[in-house]
């Protein structure tokens, strides 16, 4: 779905690379994990995925297709992005106004408007919120209805950048319940970008970055196995990886598997 061959870009020419030659695969249907501290070039490759910065030095493929000046708006039209912060994002008086802006804006006639909207709100289960104000949701319900006005644009690539990291312990499961449908679904690439590592255990492919470089990716179950990679970039196991490990023969499981082994 995206190809990324020799990825180098500078906020400024001759400092120092945010990105220093990335190059990554991400397949249709995929759900990949991107890992790393602040510094580590996360951001740089959302902004540069989602057209913020052009500038960049290397390839970008999307669908097959080479990213250029002349295609790169059509192509961009894939790509849906969820923020940190979901207070940014809002523009609607009512959650069923917010999730229907986009669709508004990119002039969607009202009937199919409408339907996109409720089907939405239904993947997150919202739908019953629908005339609720935005502000008086909790932060775990604002990131749904951010994740809603996403879905509702049909994206084949939905960016998650940092989307949990804001928000409490109960609303970041809800976030993390949604994207484990989403992925069951098979229809739509994710790029979740995070720096905790006990949330990508659903991923299909992990990618740990330093200092704009790659310095590990492969399953989840590869990465949790790269302490030389899991310490340079400071990035620590969650607890119950460090006790799968240490009760289970070095075999790593997830929290739900290690509670029915033990």
């Amino acid at each position: 779905m995206i190809g990324l061959e020799d990825i180098t870009y500078s906020y400024r020419t001759g400092e120092y690379r945010a990105l220093d030659h990335i190059s990554l695969t991400f397949r249709r249907g995929e759900w990949v994990s991107i890992i790393g501290h602040n510094g580590s070039g996360k951001s740089t490759l959302v902004k540069i995925l989602m057209g913020i910065l052009n500038d960049y030095e290397g390839t970008i493929t999307v669908d097959g297709e080479v990213l250029d000046d002349e295609n790169r708006a059509e192509l961009r039209k894939k790509f849906a992005i969820v923020f940190q912060n979901p207070d940014n994002q809002f523009v609607g008086a009512t959650v069923e106004d917010d999730v229907a802006f986009g669709l508004e804006n990119n002039g969607i006639e009202r009937e199919e408007m409408v339907r996109r909207t409720e089907e939405a709100l239904k993947a997150v289960n919202m739908l019953e919120f629908r005339e609720h104000e935005p502000s008086r949701l909790s932060g775990g319900q604002k990131q749904r209805v951010a994740i809603a006005g996403a879905l509702a644009m049909a994206p084949e690539v939905l960016i998650l950048d940092e989307a949990t990291s804001m928000i409490d312990p109960e609303g970041r499961q809800e976030v993390l319940d949604i994207l484990r449908t989403i992925h069951h679904q098979g229809k739509t690439t994710l790029v979740f970008i995070t720096h905790d590592l006990s949330e990508i255990e659903e991923s299909d492919h992990a990618v740990i970055m330093k200092d704009g470089r790659v310095i590990s990716e492969g399953t989840v179950e590869e990465i949790y196995q790269d302490a030389d990679a899991l310490m340079a970039s400071r990035l620590v196991l969650p607890f119950h990886m460090k006790l799968s490990k240490q009760l289970l023969d070095g075999s790593f499981m997830s929290y739900v598997e290690l509670v029915e082994r033990l």
